[in-house]
């Protein structure tokens, strides 16, 4: 994962901090993958922050109330600036350059991607009633266990519904991820009659680029709809 944005700890320093984040991001918030909108709702949390901050360190205005009233707005900055440090410092499109002069780290780039799984799930037909089937799926390297391959998250899997001779998997709509086995899938009425083809494959949570990794295809699993 990419390191958390650096956010100083000590107030002036994060006075110091927040205001240039607000001021580079509302000069030109597309640098940092943002809108106009954005740079509007960090700037509402930035220049109360910097008002009561002011006031707190004011020995004229120094007061427990005002000391209590900087602290809730530094909370509520903190609230809405730090997703928005998250996703700059996260976001590849952002260059390094720009991320270092808005004050968030650059990713850890010295981490090891997930590899994509080398297994092939296996895909049973638990039952089938009318319109609805109970499927099952277990790794080859361990049939019999609900074990998913190391860095595996759930089947992505493939669901054909017709007549004849059914297409690659690879050309199908992807169903979904299941998570757990077994799994109840679902037809209508007018699916009666016809196959129903299943295939999966094993999907990580992330690869190179934040991408998800996949393994290689199950072999098809065909059933008729009842």
């Amino acid at each position: 994962m990419a390191q958390a944005p650096y956010i100083p700890a000590p107030d002036a320093a994060f006075d110091n901090w927040s205001a240039n984040f607000s001021t580079l991001i509302t000069a030109a918030p597309a640098t940092y993958g943002l809108v106009s909108g954005d740079a509007t709702a960090i700037a509402a949390v930035v220049d109360p922050w910097h008002t009561s901050y002011l006031a707190a360190i004011n020995p004229s205005t120094r007061t427990p109330v005002t000391v209590a009233a900087k602290d809730a707005a530094r909370a509520a900055a903190e609230a809405v600036i730090r997703p928005y440090a998250i996703q700059i410092s996260r976001n590849a499109a952002v260059s390094n350059d720009d991320k270092t002069a808005v004050g968030v780290n650059l990713p850890n780039t010295a981490r090891t991607p997930v590899p994509p799984p080398t297994t092939q799930p296996v895909i049973s037909l638990v039952s089938s009633t009318h319109n609805l089937m109970m499927i099952a799926y277990r790794d080859t390297a361990t049939p019999t266990s609900k074990a998913k391959p190391p860095g595996a998250i759930g089947l992505d899997l493939r669901l054909w519904i017709g007549t004849g001779v059914p297409p690659t998997p690879d050309s199908v709509s992807p169903y979904g991820t299941l998570t757990k086995s077994p799994a109840a899938i679902g037809f209508s009425n007018g699916d009666i009659g016809k196959t129903a083809v299943f295939w999966g494959r094993w999907s990580t949570r992330s690869g190179p680029g934040g991408q998800a990794q996949f393994g290689p295809w199950s072999a098809p699993l065909s059933a008729s709809i009842t």
